[in-house]
């Protein structure tokens, strides 16, 4: 991620590579909340939302096990990114965002084959929907099972 001043959090800077950091050490609580606040906040995303996804794919490329919280936090990044009258990816960061989701494709796929739990495979799959230009199926892996019976109208 570039040292760039202009990256920014609402209007803030924000650099979230430290938060980053912090979780990829074990302190995952406060650190993957302080991400979720600064960098989706309210369905809404920013210039260093767009910095942070290549890092968090880096860090997820290191971990033995998969993070749910890592799938979920990108692939809501990708849902902020293509709603209406959100925040473009600024050219200096467009390739680097392009590059992590490239990336961050097969890690989600190896995930997802071994993969048990809700949270984790609903992330994994809506970053695999994401990756292959399938954003309706990708905002439909991101609901709950509930959320999903009362689309189908059941």
């Amino acid at each position: 991620m570039p040292d760039n001043p202009w990256l920014s959090a609402y209007g803030e800077p924000y650099d979230p590579r430290p938060a980053i950091e912090a979780w990829r050490t074990g302190h995952v609580e406060d650190a993957v909340q302080e991400l979720w606040d600064k960098l989706y906040h309210q369905g809404t995303v920013n210039s260093a939302s767009y910095a942070a996804v290549g890092e968090i794919v880096l860090m997820m490329q290191k971990q033995a096990e998969p993070d749910w919280n890592a799938y979920a936090l990108v692939a809501s990044i990708e849902d902020g990114r293509l709603a209406k009258g959100s925040t473009p990816i600024p050219s200096e960061l467009a390739q680097q965002y392009e590059n992590a989701w490239t990336a961050i494709l097969p890690i989600a796929l190896r995930d997802l084959a071994g993969a048990q739990d809700d949270l984790t495979v609903r992330g994994a799959l809506a970053v695999v929907s994401y990756a292959k230009g399938q954003h309706t199926l990708a905002a439909i892996a991101l609901c709950t099972e509930d959320e999903r019976v009362e689309m189908l109208g059941g």
